[in-house]
């Protein structure tokens, strides 16, 4: 019970920034007289990959900054591509895990349905992800960056075979790239900002 109320202290963290942003930019639209932002359902799939996304790769935080410290640690930063050796389950799931990514992009808006613009949205949303972790201890690898966008071009190959068997097309929202990032960088920023997970877990395990 106590792990679930600390992973749903999590999640929100992560739904009330984005969904607040959501309705922020619905409600401009409206004023504007337009109606080409994300729909409810494409705002919450993409909020709730982006949960499942920052918490499985334990991305840092500010809290974390505060408990672990600034210090540089070298042996934390691989910046030579597979120089570690293969690590066949590690680098299979860092693919997976950008999967859906390049599946989502497409589908939402037709702006990403580009290898080069969904390799490269792969690459920065690792990249972020990475940098973050020299907050937490954590490893931050080159290699995850390459197969985050390995993962995420792979997943645009896979939508584009689903749509031609399934006479599909990419998203035809244009201006919902805007909003897409918008609520992406306010989910992770919320997260970034509001979620303690070394104080929250210490009251409710009674850390201390």
């Amino acid at each position: 019970m106590k792990q679930w109320l600390l992973t749903g202290y999590e999640l929100l963290t992560v739904l009330a920034p984005g969904t607040a942003v959501y309705v922020l930019t619905r409600v401009r639209d409206k004023r504007c007289g337009q109606e080409n932002g994300l729909s409810v359902w494409q705002m919450a799939l993409l909020l709730g990959y982006l949960f499942g996304m920052l918490h499985v790769t334990g991305a840092g935080t500010l809290s974390d900054a505060l408990w672990y410290g600034l210090e540089w640690n070298p042996a934390q930063v691989n910046l030579l591509p597979f120089s570690q050796g293969i690590d066949p389950t590690g680098h299979l799931l860092n693919i997976v895990l950008f999967l859906p990514l390049g599946v989502l992009l497409p589908a939402f808006c037709r702006k990403w349905d580009s290898v080069r613009c969904v390799a490269a949205c792969g690459l920065l949303v690792s990249l972020v992800i990475e940098l973050s972790q020299l907050l937490n201890n954590r490893r931050t690898d080159v290699d995850d960056l390459l197969l985050n966008a390995l993962g995420a071009v792979l997943g645009l190959l896979l939508f584009r075979i689903v749509s031609y068997f399934f006479k599909r097309g990419t998203g035809q929202k244009n201006g919902c790239a805007r909003d897409l990032m918008l609520c992406a960088a306010a989910a992770f920023v919320g997260r970034f900002l509001l979620f303690d997970e070394m104080g929250a877990a210490g009251r409710l395990f009674e850390f201390y």
